[in-house]
């Protein structure tokens, strides 16, 4: 099976991951030049917002990981198998159509966040946001800042 015939949300739902975990990783990609490189200026707005926000939430730094994961932080992942990655504690992907963002820690444990959150999609351990105008960004910065206080209690995050 070939890495590029996943979408994100097929590999992050699935147990993927494992099989992809080199293809996965931070590099020193520039996320301006990235960022810049979409053809939509709203999306290359919401991109600096959403970045914006998360370094806030978790004072850590924007990085990329891989080709699209924007990460902030690191926790190292254990699958069932017991076959071990690194992978960030907070991230977000940018979609023509949508950004992805990942709430590691389950969805489950957010529904009265993500009642009030706005106009969104939920799957797998992501929301799914067409215009981040479409959401309350006070209550995503304090969702975003909860996880990742709750990730540091869970795991040992970098």
């Amino acid at each position: 099976m070939s890495y590029k015939s996943y979408t994100w949300r097929n590999i992050i739902q699935s147990e993927y991951l494992i099989m992809l975990e080199p293809f996965i990783e931070p590099n020193d990609t520039d996320l301006a030049k990235y960022i810049s490189n979409f053809e939509q200026t709203r999306r290359q707005l919401d991109a600096q917002l959403l970045q914006q926000l998360m370094t806030r939430a978790s004072g850590q730094e924007a990085v990329m990981w891989g080709t699209q994961v924007i990460g902030f932080g690191s926790y190292e992942c254990v699958h069932k198998t017991g076959r071990k990655w690194d992978w960030p504690v907070l991230a977000f992907v940018l979609q023509p159509g949508h950004i992805a963002v990942y709430l590691m820690n389950g969805l489950e444990n957010y529904e009265r966040q993500l009642k009030q959150l706005g106009k969104h999609k939920e799957g797998g351990n992501c929301i799914y946001i067409n215009k981040l105008h479409d959401i309350d960004m006070t209550v995503l910065e304090k969702l975003m800042a909860q996880i990742y206080s709750d990730m540091q209690t869970r795991f040992d995050c970098k």
